[in-house]
């Protein structure tokens, strides 16, 4: 392979996908065992096609390709801004789990397409603009949401029939909350029961939270997208959960109790009935509650509690014997729990200063378990099988790096997904025991050296109360020194930068800064995920503290060890990165030379409820951590060269966070150099939005650093 990345340039940086990103997605075994699915793109874009890989014959079949008419709904754009899918063309499917026929759900632009076993893929007729559509088991209809409201078809016929009514403006059936999509990962708003005769549906009223106003000024003609947006101290949607026969009716709706909670998790149980999770608003406490679906009696299974919050998981699954396995972090790291479907009891299964990160299969006639953890080291994942009586866990992934897997229904074997630093992904068919079958996807693998790259080097280094903090060093290789730095930084909760995977080393605006003459130091400072939660809790009311503080000790590490010019560092991140951008530049001002904060949040009285209060509590239950934690109150101290850059459709982090901060700096005499991107949401998408985003922040730097 040319070591075409050895001479980066900005375009280069920009393009999508990365090199060695190519890889197949959201695998999945066919009911029978046989085959495995999955998503890939054959000609090397962002565009996925569907493909089916058969076992016994060691080949690949095309399935589907996208259509050439795949235009978006600004409900479906919004959902990929939830997901954050970056992909296009054919970016979801689904298999029925107990058709006769193997029979998959393929969703595009709105309308939905079937395949069964190999016949020709055909468009279920007169479906048109649907949201989250959902195939029942047996193949024979689909359940979607349509102009807010939960219908039912036919997947031969397309015969069509409303199951919900009552839908107004800022009242809808069957669609996940913006808190729920964006905060708690739940993007469903409707759930078949194992049965197939009932619906469970969440309606959502929004009309209490006001209007936020969006401008579409890159458009011909400009026009005002409105978002019920929930500020953080404001009011949240209202949601009741109802039950509606398949064949329509009256919904019987269920008792959740107060509306200061969140809808969660929504779970069928074995036996047709509704198991819910429901969090508190301050997410201090987390409550299983079983419904009997037809009567609306409950009762509450078990719960979670914490002084500061409880993180939502998806484990959760309800035996044949009645009780439940799930994972909870009341021991510190999240880990297997077993609770009694009858009383609550319940015991730990695995231990240890480790985290269970998921739950991917349980084998109840060995009474095992197939998990994913970080037993070795926060900066791997491997995958486990657990002993679900011992807690005993035996590793079956070997190779080093991250790895992803999906187990067979039968327990006879796995696809395996791994990448290091060292080496791009590769996908494999495995034993039960962790020996390779076969090599489904990555025969050819990439090294750094095949790129013209240097792998980061992954480091350690401790922060000032002693707790082990991790790094990554990308090295410059230039004559001149000492060298001038940059520090790459997210720096908030539910991320975890540094770990030994390829991404890490095809981050191409790192290497960029890298061939440029910069030592570039990422580092997950105290807050971030995945290491616990008194790691994790150490920001708890606090914003902009310990993740500041972790990131000057992270300086003083590179300046110790590496020739690294103190008087010439820099910053840089996006999102909460952003934020972290700025509070460097104005807090620590005779460290931090040269700032870009992309789409930062400037006050997180701007920010929504679900998120904010759960790490914050509310304005008026914590003022001071919150005048402590807005950038706006320290714009005075700015000395250095900032740069912001912000997409002005971004229905996440509002553009009037920059916008407050211009302000702020006007007020204070300060400057900043404003980039904006009017076609961009959050998630910055598109070639010449990229590039925009990576030549400028390049630029500045080498302008001014």
């Amino acid at each position: 392979m040319q070591q075409q990345y050895r001479n980066l340039t900005p375009e280069l940086a920009a393009r999508l996908p990365l090199p060695g990103t190519v890889v197949p997605q959201q695998i999945r075994y066919v009911p029978d065992g046989k085959s495995v699915m999955y998503l890939y793109s054959g000609s090397g874009t962002m565009a996925l096609s569907l493909w089916r890989y058969d076992i016994e014959t060691n080949s690949h079949h095309l399935v589907a390709g996208p259509t050439s008419e795949n235009s978006m709904s600004a409900n479906e754009e919004l959902l990929r801004e939830r997901t954050r899918m970056i992909w296009e063309g054919i970016t979801s499917y689904q298999i029925a789990e107990h058709a006769l026929k193997t029979t998959v759900l393929i969703p595009q632009g709105g309308k939905l397409f079937v395949q069964r076993d190999t016949d020709p893929v055909q468009e279920i007729p007169g479906v048109r603009d649907v949201m989250d559509p959902y195939i029942l088991p047996d193949g024979s209809r689909v359940v979607y949401v349509y102009q807010d409201e939960v219908w039912t078809a036919d997947t031969l016929t397309g015969q069509a029939r409303q199951l919900t009514e009552g839908a107004v403006s800022g009242v809808s059936h069957g669609l996940a909350e913006y808190a729920a999509q964006e905060e708690l990962d739940r993007t469903h708003g409707f759930w078949v029961s194992p049965d197939q005769q009932m619906v469970a549906f969440e309606e959502v009223d929004t009309r209490q939270i006001p209007d936020f106003p969006i401008v579409h000024w890159e458009t011909a003609t400009s026009f005002v997208e409105s978002h019920r947006y929930p500020f953080a101290g404001c009011p949240n949607a209202q949601v009741r959960l109802g039950v509606v026969s398949i064949e329509g009716g009256d919904p019987l709706w269920l008792d959740l109790g107060s509306q200061e909670q969140y809808l969660a998790r929504v779970v069928w149980t074995r036996d047709n009935n509704l198991a819910v999770m429901l969090l508190s608003r301050d997410h201090q406490r987390l409550v299983w509650r079983l419904y009997d679906a037809k009567t609306g009696d409950s009762r509450d299974l078990f719960e979670e509690v914490s002084s500061i919050w409880v993180n939502v998981g998806d484990d959760t699954r309800f035996l044949d014997s009645g009780d439940i396995l799930t994972s909870s972090e009341a021991s510190g790291f999240r880990h297997l729990w077993q609770f009694s479907g009858a009383d609550g009891g319940g015991r730990q299964i695995t231990q240890g200063p480790f985290e269970i990160q998921r739950l991917l299969a349980v084998d109840q006639a060995h009474n095992q378990a197939y998990v994913t953890a970080t037993r070795e080291t926060p900066l791997e994942v491997h995958i486990y099988q657990v002993n679900l009586n011992s807690g005993d866990m035996v590793r079956i992934s070997r190779e080093e790096g991250i790895h992803h897997a999906v187990i067979s229904p039968q327990f006879d074997s796995w696809i395996d997904q791994s990448s290091s630093c060292r080496l791009s992904p590769q996908t494999r068919l495995m034993s039960m025991d962790g020996e390779i079958r076969t090599i489904v996807h990555g025969h050819h693998r990439i090294t750094p050296e095949d790129l013209g790259l240097s792998a980061p080097d992954l480091v350690r280094l401790t922060a000032e109360d002693g707790t082990l903090l991790y790094g990554a060093v990308y090295p410059t290789k230039t004559d001149n020194s000492p060298v001038p730095a940059i520090i790459s930084v997210y720096g908030g909760t539910h991320a975890q930068l540094v770990v030994n995977a390829w991404g890490l080393t095809v981050d191409l605006q790192a290497q960029l800064l890298s061939q440029n003459g910069y030592l570039v130091f990422k580092m997950d400072n105290r807050g971030s995920y995945h290491r616990g939660k008194q790691f994790e809790g150490a920001i708890h009311k606090r914003f902009g503290t310990v993740e500041l503080q972790d990131q000057l000790t992270g300086v003083q590490w590179l300046v110790k060890h590496h020739e690294v010019d103190p008087n010439r560092i820099g910053i840089y991140g996006w999102s909460y990165g952003g934020y972290m951008t700025l509070m460097a530049m104005f807090k620590a001002p005779e460290i931090f030379r040269v700032g870009v904060a992309g789409a930062p949040v400037t006050d997180f009285r701007f920010y929504d409820t679900a998120y904010t209060e759960r790490y914050m509590q509310t304005p008026e239950t914590n003022p001071k951590g919150y005048a402590e934690g807005s950038t706006i109150n320290y714009v005075d101290r700015l000395q250095g060269h900032l740069m912001v850059i912000h997409g002005l459709l971004d229905e996440n982090v509002h553009f009037r966070n920059t916008v407050q901060l211009i302000d702020a700096l006007n007020k204070a005499g300060k400057s900043l150099e404003l980039v904006m991107l009017p076609e961009s949401r959050h998630a910055v998408r598109g070639f010449h939005n990229v590039l925009t985003v990576i030549r400028r922040r390049t630029q500045f730097f080498l302008e001014n650093l």
